[in-house]
C-alpha cells in the first residue's frame, strides 16, 4: 500500500510524492531523473545543447577529449530521456493508488468545528438546547460549518467552509464527547490539482457531525439518525 501523509496533515494542497522505487539508490535517481519533475525536461534539453556544442568543437578542433566528452554527454542525454519516460509512466500508475490511500485517510479524519450556523442562526455544539434545534431543523434548512486545518506554509489554522442542507447532515453522538464539535466527510476524495504536483480535495456527499455533547444528553435519540 502506498505510504500516505498522516491524518494530521489533512489539507487541500498536499504535495504529490514521487513514485517509490525500491532498490534504486536516491543518487542514481537524482542524476538521471533530476530533483524536480517540472525542470527535468528543460535540464535534459540543456544537456542536449551541451552535446551539440561538444560535437561542433570536435569537428573544428579535432581532439580526443572533445570526442570522448561528446559520446559521454550523448549517452547521458539518452539515459535521461529513457529514465524520464519510465518515471513518468510509473508515476501515472502510482498516483491513482496513492490518491485512493490518501482519500481513505481524509475520510476517517475529523476536523474541529469552529462555527456552525443553522438557517442563519449560530448553533453552539456544546449546548444540548442548540443541538435540539439542529436536530429538529427542517430538512432543507441550510447548515454552514466552518472547520480548521493546518496549511502547509504556516502554523496558523486555515478555515474551510461547507454548506449542506440539514438532510445531508448526520449527527453522531459519542459516549465521551470531544472538547469541540468534530466534522468528518466519509465520501470526500483527493484529486490531482491543476498544477499536477499538489492535490485538491472534494468534500462532497454526506457530513458526519459529532457535537461536544455526550450521548446521554442528546435531545431525542430516536430522532437522530445513526
Amino acid at each position: 500500500m502506498p505510504v500516505t501523509y498522516g491524518p494530521e496533515y489533512s489539507r487541500p494542497d498536499l504535495p504529490v510524492p514521487p513514485v517509490p522505487l525500491p532498490g534504486v539508490p536516491v543518487t542514481i535517481r537524482r542524476v538521471l531523473g533530476g530533483t524536480s519533475p517540472e525542470r527535468a525536461a528543460t535540464a535534459t534539453f540543456g544537456w542536449a545543447l551541451v552535446t551539440a556544442a561538444l560535437a561542433l568543437a570536435a569537428i573544428f578542433v579535432p581532439h580526443p577529449a572533445f570526442s570522448a566528452a561528446t559520446w559521454l554527454t550523448a549517452a547521458y542525454v539518452a539515459a535521461r530521456v529513457v529514465t524520464l519516460r519510465l518515471l513518468a509512466r510509473a508515476q501515472r500508475r502510482f498516483e491513482p493508488d496513492w490518491l485512493a490511500a490518501q482519500t481513505r485517510v481524509l475520510r476517517g479524519h475529523g476536523f474541529d468545528v469552529l462555527r456552525c450556523t443553522v438557517a442563519g442562526r449560530v448553533c453552539d455544539l456544546t449546548r444540548p438546547g442548540d443541538m435540539a434545534a439542529l436536530t429538529w431543523a427542517a430538512p432543507d434548512a441550510e447548515v454552514v460549518l466552518e472547520f480548521g486545518y493546518r496549511p502547509a506554509a504556516s502554523g496558523r489554522v486555515a478555515v474551510e467552509r461547507i454548506r449542506r442542507g440539514r438532510a445531508e447532515l448526520e449527527i453522531q453522538y459519542a459516549h465521551f464527547a470531544p472538547d469541540s464539535g468534530r466534522v468528518r466527510f466519509p465520501e470526500a476524495s483527493y484529486v490531482i490539482g491543476a498544477s499536477g504536483r499538489v492535490t485538491a480535495w472534494s468534500l462532497v456527499g454526506r457530513v458526519l457531525l459529532t457535537p461536544a455533547v455526550p450521548a446521554r444528553l442528546r435531545p431525542d435519540p430516536a430522532g437522530v439518525r445513526a
